[in-house]
């Protein structure tokens, strides 16, 4: 087993990070824009000392979204907050750490800023409005896809729930799609369309929308960028990472609707050139991440566990890895006990209740018995003296005849 490295920014703290992202997929590092974000600035950053745990549950991050950062015992989510964790342990020479931004000067500084928050805004409007708001993507593309990744029962109902997250948003920015808002399913889960003629033109008007509002948003880079390899220079910064994230997924995955990518191909070739550069860069670097692919849950998810990207050793373990391991089993064991404990003073209680009932039940069947029986012979004696009259008056009619 490979030893892993220490930055040494804490003599007994490993910084042998761990980023949890979602699964990977079209030859790029995940199909979210922020993850492919994190994957591709810690690997300019500190290459050969994170590996990534390929995740399909964002209920295990602290704020309930991917991707989150593990080091240590510290966990950090969001791609900002994880930019300035790498960025700290960057200032520290023994760290190997590199700082993207270094070179920037205040004002570009403030620059990128601005411009990385318009990326996530704008740009990634649009990477939701191709996964998320165009009918055929969806059903085609996006949801097989997730539904891949996901466990049963998961897989048939998350997607649909992940796109109507998406939906307050896009509708605010004038990317929901009339055909996206009007596909019902019926009772079969399959879809039906309203088909009219005259949404058709609508649904051209909206299409001619959407493709002038993305123009308008990649226009603003293309200028910004003016010819140049990167943003600010020969080297990528954040905002580069950020672009390339958002553009690449735009690019790449196979959407049956293709607007987005021949839009950025034949109108903006140099934002296309600028997204494989900085992919070029990061797949140059020698020391590539190690990943772990998601796992299919089973029962045995249920069972709690740490936020540790692969077991790690008896050596490895600090003593509250230790503790914690041994309070899980403590757990466990008391559990199951409980159980145990509760089935088996059930088992004793229901067989006694059945040993009690069988004495009555036979009392009950006895009882019934003599209860028939008497009433038996009152009816045999009931009959024996109904013959008994009929025939003292056959007789008595017999004698007035004679006489």
């Amino acid at each position: 087993m490979a030893k892993r490295e220490y930055l040494g920014l804490y003599p007994t703290q490993p910084t042998f990070c761990t980023l949890h992202i979602w699964p990977s997929r079209w030859n790029l590092p995940s199909i979210d824009p922020a993850c492919i974000a994190a994957v591709f600035y810690l690997q300019l950053t500190i290459p050969g000392k994170f590996e990534v745990v390929e995740c399909t549950n964002p209920d295990v991050s602290p704020s309930g979204k991917l991707p989150f950062l593990t080091h240590g015992h510290a966990t950090v989510s969001s791609v900002p907050a994880i930019i300035s964790f790498v960025s700290s342990l960057a200032k520290s020479t023994s760290s190997g750490a590199r700082d993207l931004n270094a070179s920037l000067s205040a004002p570009q500084r403030a620059k990128r800023t601005a411009w990385c928050s318009h990326v996530e805004a704008n740009i990634g409007d649009l990477v939701a409005y191709s996964f998320y708001s165009l009918d055929d993507n969806f059903w085609k593309l996006t949801n097989p896809t997730m539904a891949f990744m996901l466990p049963i029962p998961q897989r048939y109902y998350v997607p649909g729930r992940i796109r109507e997250m998406h939906r307050p948003r896009l509708e605010a920015a004038g990317l929901w799609t009339q055909a996206a808002s009007e596909t019902d399913k019926d009772s079969f889960g399959k879809r039906q369309k309203k088909d009219d003629p005259k949404d058709e033109y609508a649904r051209a008007f909206e299409r001619d929308k959407v493709s002038a509002q993305a123009k308008a948003s990649f226009a603003l880079y293309a200028r910004l960028l003016n010819g140049q390899k990167f943003f600010f220079g020969e080297r990528p910064t954040t905002l580069d990472v950020y672009l390339a994230s958002h553009v690449l997924l735009l690019l790449d995955p196979p959407f049956p609707d293709q607007l987005m990518r021949s839009i950025l191909e034949e109108s903006y070739p140099t934002l296309v050139e600028h997204a494989r550069n900085v992919q070029t860069e990061v797949s140059q670097i020698p020391r590539q991440y190690l990943v772990v692919s998601a796992q299919k849950q089973s029962l045995l998810s249920l069972i709690p566990r740490p936020l540790s990207g692969s077991p790690k050793t008896k050596s490895e373990m600090d003593e509250v890895d230790l503790r914690f391991r041994r309070m899980r089993w403590i757990w466990l064991a008391l559990a199951f006990g409980g159980v145990a404990s509760y089935t088996i003073q059930l088992w004793i209680k229901v067989t006694d209740v059945r040993a009690n009932r069988r004495p009555r039940r036979v009392q009950r069947r006895g009882a019934d018995q003599e209860h028939k029986a008497e009433v038996t012979e009152e009816e045999g004696e009931e009959e024996e003296d109904e013959d008994e009259g009929t025939q003292d008056g056959d007789e008595e009619g017999a004698q007035d005849g004679s006489e």
